[in-house]
């Protein structure tokens, strides 16, 4: 039994690996010096603190969270493209959700939309043009997306998720818990 210290590639946050070695005589290469993808080293790991788990923003409707957590999964296979890809997917869908008398739009048409109604902040608006462009470019360009450009739209669409369903959510649960004490 081995135990291995490990930094997360989509959180950078610490996590530990207990490894039931078969062979007693295997020598760990120096891990700090590199990057290691653990699931070639380790495919069967005996376990792992914290468990490794998808997440998505709370309140997401199920479509939406599909779609993002399969640009999460593209991102931790490294497979930036996919990633990209997937992120501008969950974009559209979920501007598609928030804002459906524009449904038939591009997507360039439903963010200015947004923008200008007041649903989505203009730092956010911008913001979510350059992951349209972004997530354009891993379909059409010729050249790869880069792992910078995943890591990017990935945080970029984690807080558009929150900002558009996570928060307006917890709001609404609060001034209903307000309004329960009022009439009690």
């Amino acid at each position: 039994m081995a135990s291995v210290l490990a930094i997360c590639a989509v959180c950078n946050r610490g996590l530990i690996l207990k490894l039931c070695l078969q062979n007693p005589d295997f020598a760990f290469p120096n891990l700090c010096a590199f990057s290691v993808d653990f699931d070639v080293l380790f495919p069967n790991p005996f376990e792992i603190y914290p468990a490794a788990t998808s997440y998505a923003p709370d309140n997401v409707p199920a479509n939406i969270q599909s779609f993002f957590l399969q640009g999460v999964e593209s991102y931790r296979s490294q497979r930036w493209d996919a990633a990209g890809s997937m992120f501008r997917k969950t974009l559209d869908i979920a501007t598609k959700a928030l804002f459906p008398s524009e449904r038939s739009s591009t997507l360039y048409k439903r963010i200015t939309s947004m923008v200008g109604s007041g649903l989505l902040t203009s730092a956010m608006g911008d913001w979510s043009h350059e992951i349209r462009l972004d997530g354009n470019e891993a379909v059409h360009d010729d050249e790869p997306e880069t792992e910078a450009d995943a890591l990017a739209a990935l945080k970029f669409t984690e807080a558009f998720l929150t900002y558009s369903f996570t928060l307006p959510a917890m709001v609404e649960a609060n001034r209903a818990k307000r309004e329960s004490t009022k009439v009690a």
